[in-house]
């Protein structure tokens, strides 16, 4: 979540108690509800990068089926994109990662 929107949308799913990662610097700057994060324990943590040893150590760990079974995870073309979305957020698609591809 690297943009303002993305933030502003976490910040309304997160539940009490959740934690929100921030990933990305896209947009520098957003408002955010800090009666909110207190009030319902929420934690909001920031990441910046990854350095290039951990890129190549953690895609020799995915190609090692070290994170075992990513069946939850589908593949749809970028062009289809907006459906696949779609059904997603209407239950008809039961991956809960969507990657999409060139």
């Amino acid at each position: 979540m690297g943009s303002k929107l993305t933030r502003v949308a976490a910040l309304n799913a997160v539940k009490p108690g959740g934690v929100v990662m921030h990933i990305g610097l896209q947009d520098w700057a957003s408002e955010i509800d800090m009666r909110k994060l207190t009030l319902a324990e929420i934690t909001l943590m920031g990441t910046y990068t990854y350095t290039t040893a951990d890129l190549r150590a953690t895609v020799k760990l995915l190609h090692e089926g070290a994170f075992g079974d990513l069946s939850w995870v589908e593949s749809v073309p970028m062009a289809d994109g907006a459906k696949a979305f779609a059904d997603l957020d209407s239950g008809h698609i039961a991956s809960s990662k969507l990657v999409l591809l060139p």
